[in-house]
């Protein structure tokens, strides 16, 4: 630590280098202790030193499974003791479990607003405070040692406890007079896991899997949709399920699958979603081979009622396909997987399309890396071809992915309508497919194609009732 310089090394007693750990901890204590405790940002050096310190200290200390639950790994027995309490802390209104830092930081607007929520720290599970305080959003991590948890000075036996003890004798939990006032409580949308029983898996993917469940409300039990995030994922992995979850709450239409809510609280992570009782649209036509053209005409305006909702509301889907339908009670064509998704936003590039679905990509998107509302139609041009092709294979069943990406960039129409499509349609899709995104048209213009008796969605401004 540069406590000793090369100079006196020679001239240092034996005992004088027994004291030279002792002080080493000091000081780092000392650093710990100044520092402002941004759990989320301290830097790797500090945090490097004050885990060397609490090392040290654990042989000194006695330490509860609850304690050490919070500072050893989740593969350790230990962890299960932290699990447990904070699925305990869910009767608190204030705790908010897994939720990302910048979901939680919406929600504190004036000083002394907190939560209490799970994060990761140097690899471990912890529990954090986020706390604003002078316009700034402070994230302090809880500590524990010898039974007892706690911020400065005041120590209690649960970090429950530990909350209430201050707010109700409002001591500062920094050094900065940064007080509690006020714990926000969960959005509505929030659903605790005990309300939540698991019936049976319909899939999975690489992140999660999707099962039938059931949600005990106050008013009764709803058939539900489960999206689980497998595993014990990182933080960036849990923002961006949360993020699919955010956008979705948005949505409020028949041709869109709606989202109830999220569960947080604990591993794992899931989002409640509805129950589409007619299943996935690829399997359904894969199998129906009685469903008739005029309900083929119905997905296909369906969808593209659903396409023009959310471009009224400036989302990009980016992965338009029959394998991201469902179907709902009354055949209603659903857009669903909303993992891809943008919005606010007119344009988005990105540079790798390693995992992205050649088949379905305009040229732009192949050539530029660039998506947009526009190339969410040429995508639904792709959609069209597959309903009237009745799933029987991906598009262009006869290319390699390499001469479907030449047949894409050709400049010409890169598909014909399916045997049997009815002129409206064949015209919709063809239009789908302009080369010049600028001239391709939006999904409002595409509808009145597709629905010339009917009004589109309206678009975003036109809806009071729109929460961001």
């Amino acid at each position: 630590m540069g406590l000793i310089t090369k100079k006196k090394t020679s001239r240092v007693s034996k005992k004088s280098k027994q004291c030279s750990e002792p002080r080493i901890i000091k000081k780092l204590l000392s650093i710990k202790k100044k520092s402002s405790y941004n759990g989320d940002m301290l830097s790797e050096k500090t945090q490097s030193a004050m885990g060397e310190s609490n090392q040290t200290r654990k042989k000194k200390s006695r330490t509860s499974p609850e304690c050490l639950a919070a500072t050893t790994g989740p593969k350790d027995k230990e962890s299960e003791a932290f699990k447990a309490m904070g699925k305990a802390m869910t009767h608190n209104i204030w705790y908010h479990g897994l939720m990302p830092r910048d979901e939680v930081e919406d929600l504190l607007r004036r000083d002394g607003d907190f939560v209490v929520r799970k994060t990761e720290f140097l690899g471990k599970p912890k529990f954090t405070l986020s706390v604003s305080n002078k316009q700034r959003i402070r994230h302090i991590l809880f500590k524990c040692e010898n039974n007892k948890w706690f911020f400065r000075d005041i120590k209690r036996s649960t970090p429950s406890e530990l909350i209430e003890a201050h707010l109700m004798m409002r001591a500062p939990v920094q050094s900065d007079g940064t007080i509690l006032e006020r714990g926000i409580p969960r959005p509505e949308f929030y659903i605790l896991h005990e309300h939540i029983e698991i019936i049976k898996k319909l899939g999975g993917g690489a992140f999660g899997e999707v099962y039938t469940g059931t949600w005990k409300k106050k008013d009764g039990t709803v058939e539900v949709a489960v999206k689980t995030l497998k595993g014990i994922m990182h933080k960036k992995q849990r923002a961006e399920f949360m993020k699919e979850a955010k956008l979705m709450k948005r949505f409020d239409h028949k041709n869109i699958v709606r989202l109830y809510g999220v569960a947080p609280q604990e591993e794992p992570i899931m989002i409640i979603l509805e129950y589409a009782a007619g299943g996935s649209l690829k399997s359904h036509l894969q199998k129906d081979k009685s469903v008739t053209t005029d309900r083929l005409i119905k997905y296909v305006i369906d969808a593209a009622r659903g396409m023009c909702y959310l471009s009224g509301r400036q989302v990009i889907h980016r992965d338009i396909a029959a394998r991201n339908c469902l179907l709902g009670k009354a055949d209603e064509l659903k857009i669903a997987d909303f993992g891809l998704s943008v919005a606010d936003i007119s344009l988005v590039k990105q540079n790798k399309l390693k995992s992205m679905p050649v088949r379905w990509l305009s040229p732009e998107t192949l050539r530029k890396g660039e998506f947009s509302k526009k190339t969410d139609v040429w995508s639904f041009g792709v959609l069209t071809w597959e309903i009237f092709m009745r799933c029987a294979s991906d598009p262009f069943p006869h290319l390699t992915t390499a001469e479907a990406k030449a047949k894409i960039l050709s400049g010409k129409q890169p598909m014909d309508p399916p045997s049997g499509t009815p002129p409206k349609i064949a015209t919709a899709m063809s239009i789908c497919f302009t080369q010049d995104p600028e001239e391709r048209p939006d999904f409002e213009a595409l509808f009145r194609v597709l629905a010339p008796n009917e009004q589109p969605p309206p678009p975003m401004d036109m809806w009071d009732t729109y929460v961001a």
